[in-house]
């Protein structure tokens, strides 16, 4: 019981350091700012059936898969299970993925099966062959598809 009640308390300290006293911690897209490889907000993603995978997957962003081409999608507020997402699926009601459509987000904890709705809040394009800048490395690395 001791060893959990440390572990605890030692987490929580090194969590303090995440950030600097009285700088909010950036959220959503706004992670990104200043990185090369977000680029423009677009309006829609069409032919969702042809999105293939997702990666970089946090609380509130995910980056979708389509062919070579890549979407950063910011959803609104906190989307806690997108971090631990296993699967995901789109719903859209014309075709195409826009502000406003969910992602549906499927995950597995401790054997039992659960799923989420996170709307869609904002979608930007994404160029995976800019170069990323070091000083902001991230430990969710981007797999190739």
């Amino acid at each position: 019981m001791k060893r959990i009640i440390l572990a605890v308390c030692a987490a929580n300290a090194l969590g303090a350091c995440a950030s600097a006293p009285g700088e909010p911690a950036k959220k959503g897209i706004e992670k990104y700012a200043g990185d090369p490889r977000l680029g423009e907000k677009t309006n829609k993603i069409c032919f969702t059936s042809s999105i293939d995978g997702f990666s970089m997957n946090d609380r509130d962003t995910v980056l979708l898969h389509d062919g070579n081409r890549r979407y950063m999608v910011e959803v609104a507020g906190t989307c806690f299970d997108l971090e631990n997402a296993e699967s995901i699926a789109l719903d859209d009601t014309t075709g195409c993925l826009t502000p406003g459509d969910s992602i549906i987000v499927a995950e597995t904890f401790g054997g039992s099966f659960g799923s989420r709705r996170c709307m869609i809040r904002e979608i930007h394009t994404w160029d995976r062959k800019a170069e990323k800048p070091a000083e902001t490395a991230e430990p969710a690395e981007e797999n190739p598809a």
